[in-house]
């Protein structure tokens, strides 16, 4: 059973890193905007269970070819980065289209992926999570829930603060103009994890090269 010493700084950093505007959050507000409280919170279900198998996936590689394979990091890089291009794209054509229909509102799938490749993720697993948490499983189920006993309150709320965007008519007008701010920045999100791939395969490559000079002289 894990100490407090244990419990509260997970919590405290689970805290503050999941109230950032992200790609889940900004998700959870646009469902909320577009369905209503009551229709948006189930997908708060849905980014519980996307942190938890992506952290859980995290934590195991970092545990076992995280040092040895540096190329495993950087193509995970470029799967977040394209998938975020790809969910910008489709958010911005719900925005065009002035949001005629629910269908093109994110659901349950689109909030999973989304949270499955947050890079987020990889933050709890290698920061807040200790390494103790990946090496057995009642270790890792205790963590787990005090995670997501801050995560839910949190992802609750951000649906909340979309739902209140729709209880004043003279808000609505902004909905279009949200959504294509969300959209900007799930952009920039998806641009800047591309650029952070790109600069460790620079560094990876730098290396490689480094090492087939060095190699002859040993």
């Amino acid at each position: 059973m894990p100490t407090l010493d244990h419990v509260l700084p997970l919590a405290l950093l689970a805290s503050l890193i999941l109230v950032v505007p992200g790609p889940t959050n900004t998700l959870l507000f646009s469902a909320g905007v577009q369905l209503g409280l009551w229709r948006a919170l189930p997908l708060v279900g849905a980014e519980a269970a996307g942190y938890a198998l992506s952290i859980l996936a995290w934590g195991c590689l970092l545990l076992a070819y995280g040092a040895d394979r540096p190329w495993l990091l950087i193509a995970m890089k470029w799967l977040c980065a394209g998938y975020l291009l790809w969910l910008a794209t489709r958010l911005w054509r719900s925005s065009v289209s002035r949001l005629v229909s629910n269908q093109q509102c994110a659901g349950g799938l689109e909030v999973f992926l989304a949270t499955l490749l947050n890079p987020k993720a990889f933050l709890f697993a290698s920061s807040a999570f200790p390494l103790t948490a990946f090496q057995s499983l009642p270790q890792f189920v205790w963590f787990m829930g005090v995670f997501l006993l801050v995560l839910i309150p949190i992802g609750s709320l951000w649906t909340c603060l979309g739902h209140l965007l729709t209880l004043r008519r003279a808000w609505s007008r902004y909905t279009g103009r949200f959504l294509r701010c969300a959209s900007v920045l799930l952009m920039l999100f998806s641009a800047s994890i591309a650029y952070s791939a790109l600069e460790g395969q620079d560094t990876h490559s730098k290396q490689v090269a480094m090492g087939r000079v060095l190699l002859p002289l040993a």
